[in-house]
């Protein structure tokens, strides 16, 4: 833990250490205001969440309660270095001893662009200070241009999707939920949003609407090997005519297998990230393997498929193609590894 900081008297801008300015509550009211309104910047809830969290993380580094978010104006660029390089020491989770690890270089980079942009926000807001998590005093970490996120071969992939039991009623609702990953290679939480009322025909298409990142509403097509699994579910669990209530829905009980009926609630991320887990590894897919890796899958699939980027892009609901190639992965075709073909001596 870095030592709080305390107030000096001298002339040195409050940025790079000087005195607070004015009434100290008065300051923290328009720092407090300025970061709601940074915060609103953006329409992913989540995202404001790790915003809000990473700034008060920071704080409380330096020892500073974050409602005292007035003591950002007295932040020196070598406050931002040592969070860095503490991030980089014990900044990740803790392993079964409960030692912590170091965070990966993606979660610094986020971390320490939160602080860059906040304080970028504040330099619009009105304040006169620099900028001390700017990249011309600190650098973050470099992030790897490649996905890290593991794919799932063709034949493990189809073992999966025929996990699930469906002679109970829960393993035709999960059959009905692999399928809509494997083939429209959604978000969890995009998944978890749906509502059977947002599967319409559209012609001879069944398109269903999907609530993207960021509030951003985009049309996905349920194509005939995804579509026979859910209309499956939704006959069995009745849910035809909620067209207001969620499509994929938890049991009456934990163990019920959906036999006494399901819920009128939608099943939580949580939920839907353990059953895959188990259905993972119900087949022998390797443990690293995560609801993430289906999405990396039908992305990887349909590079091979030759489908252009800019389709899989506006598919997977991406802004940037950049972000698209990442879920690209090339190295997974190991029947073609050129280590078969190497012979020495």
């Amino acid at each position: 833990m870095a030592k709080e900081l305390t107030t000096t008297t001298n002339h040195i801008p409050p940025v790079f250490g000087g005195t607070m300015p004015g009434n100290l509550i008065e300051i923290r009211n328009i720092i407090k205001e300025a970061k709601d309104a940074w915060l609103s910047k953006t329409q992913s809830e989540k995202t404001r969440i790790a915003y809000s969290n990473d700034l008060d993380q920071f704080l409380e580094f330096h020892g500073i309660n974050p409602t005292h978010i007035e003591h950002m104006t007295r932040i020196l660029p070598e406050q931002v270095t040592s969070w860095r390089d503490h991030l980089k020491r014990e900044g990740g989770r803790v392993d079964a001893e409960g030692n912590p690890q170091p965070a990966a270089n993606s979660t610094i980079a986020r971390k320490m662009t939160a602080l860059r942009s906040f304080f970028s926000f504040l330099q619009n807001y009105g304040y006169r200070g620099a900028n001390p998590a700017h990249p011309d005093f600190v650098t973050a970490p470099k992030v790897s241009d490649k996905g890290t996120t593991p794919a799932i071969e063709g034949k493990r992939m189809r073992m999966l999707l025929e996990a699930p039991d469906e002679e109970l009623p829960t393993g035709i609702r999960d059959r009905a939920l692999l399928a809509v990953f494997a083939y429209m290679a959604l978000r969890v939480d995009e998944l978890h949003q749906i509502k059977v009322g947002n599967i319409v025909r559209d012609g001879e298409h069944t398109i269903i609407k999907i609530k993207g990142k960021g509030n951003e509403d985009r049309r996905g097509v349920l194509p005939p090997l995804a579509a026979g699994p859910v209309n499956a579910w939704i006959e069995a669990a009745g849910i035809g005519k909620d067209r207001g209530g969620p499509l994929f829905r938890p049991g009456n009980s934990p163990r019920g297998n959906g036999v006494d009926g399901f819920q009128r609630k939608p099943m939580t991320i949580r939920s839907i990230q353990k059953r895959v887990k188990k259905y993972c590894e119900d087949v022998g897919i390797d443990e690293a393997i995560s609801v993430h890796s289906l999405r990396v899958t039908a992305a990887t699939e349909a590079h091979r498929a030759k489908v252009p980027l800019v389709d899989i892009q506006h598919w997977l609901g991406h802004k940037d193609p950049r972000t698209t190639l990442r879920y690209i992965r090339g190295v997974e075709d190991v029947d073609n590894s050129p280590a078969y073909i190497l012979r020495y001596g």
